[in-house]
């Protein structure tokens, strides 16, 4: 357990949550599909009571930039940058994909479904939105890939895969205090979305 108070944010996929690390433990409370822009902040306010700890009293805010939907990807980054802005304090952005990799240290790579027969990537080197035939081709034969959905590992039969739970907030939290401790924090300005596809919106215009 740290006594490094770190609030992380999560709300990349339909849902999402919220926790808070320090000396009294891990709190967490998770939030609804499609409820995180109504309830996030209330989230927020609950583990802070919970953890007996105001805003400003946190040594950084964390949260999961993506890859993921691109409305609960928005809403967390915003609510991030918003409540570091607002008391001061910085920001540590995190990838979805290296949460589900640290959730299995030995998996090499992290594979997350992007719909549309394409999957979000990542290692310790590089995230990218790729095929299916240029996911196989990029990841070797005896790699280990993490994924948390059905529809990833039974497209990966021919890998080595491991499944995970689906991330949440907490999972996260190891990574979040590891950067802490490294000084690997940010001001809100420096965090940026990590959305790996283009809206389709910028994308229709681009064939205007």
């Amino acid at each position: 357990m740290s006594d490094r108070r770190l609030l992380l944010i999560d709300t990349c996929g339909l849902g999402g949550s919220v926790a808070l690390s320090s000396a009294a433990g891990i709190q967490q409370v998770e939030l609804a599909p499609r409820m995180a822009a109504s309830h996030g902040m209330r989230a927020v306010r609950k583990v802070l009571e919970e953890a007996g700890c105001g805003l400003k009293d946190l040594d950084a805010i964390a949260v999961m930039h993506g890859p993921g939907s691109f409305t609960g990807v928005r809403v967390g980054v915003a609510m991030a940058k918003g409540l570091s802005e607002a008391a001061g304090i910085g920001l540590i952005p995190l990838s979805r994909l290296d949460v589900l990799r640290a959730m299995r240290p030995e998996a090499a790579f992290a594979a997350l479904d992007a719909g549309r027969g394409e999957f979000y990537l990542g290692n310790a080197a590089s995230q990218e939105l790729v095929t299916l035939q240029e996911m196989l081709s990029r990841v070797p034969a005896k790699a280990t890939v993490a994924v948390c959905e059905d529809r990833v590992a039974d497209s990966l039969d021919a890998l080595v895969v491991v499944r995970v739970p689906e991330p949440t907030a907490k999972d996260g939290l190891g990574l979040a205090i590891a950067a802490l401790d490294a000084g690997q924090v940010v001001t809100a300005e420096a965090v940026d979305a990590l959305y790996l596809r283009r809206p389709d919106a910028e994308r229709a215009l681009e064939r205007v």
